[in-house]
């Protein structure tokens, strides 16, 4: 089968065939875990054992964007074997220590990673930027209108999964990505109604960054967001408005030349992975799961050499996207369109869904303490000793 594809290998899988090849023997003790693989007391099964390889093959060609029906038909298995070929590749993936986020398995990178990637950005900073340890921001996860019933049983409200601004459903998918575009934080909690601010400040990491004397973060090194954010002791975003000086214009500029990583990060998730561009229709409390299994995936391709710039689907994959796109209704009973990526390479119709404060206190951005020297002014103060101004 993979011989018959050819060149055309890396267009089904997103990758190539010796990457391929070597995901399977990484999962290969977490697939037969999870498949269960035994000889039968009596008898033989009709058709054979379907093989690790077969089912991991199966699922990335799911997660590609693959019709169901094309699965069954290339890999010669059934409807429900292929699903159950995809959640047990997306167990395996999350339960395989060697494709976890950050070393030892940790949430957030370490203070060696972080300095590591402070580099990484300060190598791709115009304005010398080098405090910076992660860019973040949140992008919806589009969905089919959840259940009411398993609404019940996760104890979230129906309408709290729909997205006004971008009248999708799904959750809100909360990540920090380093230089070269791999994810390092995520988090998807929270319907897609959430603004990014209130998601942010109910994570984990979020939490403890309130405290002034947590030691998560390097010492005047800070997190990268956009106006979605507060700007604190951990955390840089731009300034806001019209009203502001050229020196603020420019360091929002070249803050922004940084920032943009995570919305080119999401940008190369959803071109590799086409069930993103398109409502994921399975259970609500399915959807994380498969969304950090991809997300993981996709730092493998980093890591391996799979370009960054991954080619267009095939054809029939890409009809498939727009078929099932075109299912969902917009509130003017328009058919919804596949997602796509804008001229930066960015998910727009996915981006920017939670830029909003009608869920913070009193439903407007939070004010910073005018006393605190924060690093986000230490990073102003630099472009304006550097005497940098926006290129015309």
């Amino acid at each position: 089968m993979w011989k018959e594809l050819g060149c055309y290998a890396r267009k089904a899988y997103r990758m190539n065939m010796d990457s391929l090849k070597k995901l399977h023997s990484l999962l290969l003790p977490a697939l037969r875990d999870e498949f269960d693989i035994k000889e039968r007391s009596r008898g033989k099964t009709p058709n054979g054992n379907i093989s690790t390889l077969l089912r991991l093959s199966a699922a990335i060609r799911f997660f590609a964007g693959g019709s169901v029906y094309d699965i069954m038909l290339s890999h010669g298995m059934g409807k429900q074997s292929v699903y159950k070929s995809v959640y047990g590749v997306v167990n395996a993936v999350n339960a395989t220590a060697a494709l976890a986020f950050n070393d030892n398995g940790a949430e957030f990178p370490s203070h060696e990673e972080q300095r590591e990637i402070a580099a990484g950005f300060r190598a791709m900073s115009a304005a010398d930027f080098d405090t910076i340890i992660l860019t973040l921001d949140g992008m919806l996860v589009w969905t089919t209108q959840p259940a009411a019933a398993e609404c019940e049983l996760i104890e979230i409200g129906e309408r709290l999964f729909h997205c006004y601004r971008k009248d999708k459903f799904g959750f809100l998918l909360m990540a920090g990505c380093d230089h070269e575009t791999r994810f390092r934080w995520v988090d998807i909690k929270h319907p897609a109604s959430t603004s990014d601010y209130l998601a942010w400040t109910n994570t984990d990491v979020g939490i403890e960054l309130e405290n002034d004397d947590s030691d998560l973060i390097l010492p005047d090194h800070v997190i990268a967001g956009d106006n979605a954010f507060v700007e604190n002791m951990t955390m840089a975003t731009p300034i806001p408005g019209t009203q502001i000086t050229d020196v603020e214009d420019a360091y929002n500029f070249y803050l922004s030349q940084v920032r943009i990583t995570i919305e080119r990060a999401f940008g190369i998730l959803v071109h590799r992975w086409g069930i993103l561009r398109r409502p994921l229709s399975m259970s609500i409390r399915k959807v994380p799961s498969i969304v950090i299994c991809l997300m993981r995936l996709h730092n493998f391709c980093i890591d391996n050499g799979d370009s960054r710039r991954t080619p267009t689907p095939r054809s029939r994959d890409e009809r498939h996207i727009r078929q099932r796109a075109a299912t969902q209704r917009t509130r003017d009973d328009e058919r919804q369109a596949a997602v796509s990526l804008d001229s930066n390479g960015i998910p727009s119709a996915l981006v920017g869904s939670g830029h909003h404060f009608r869920d913070a206190p009193r439903g407007r951005r939070p004010r910073r303490n005018n006393n605190d020297l924060t690093p986000m002014r230490k990073m102003i103060r630099k472009v304006a000793d550097a005497d940098l101004r926006r290129p015309a």
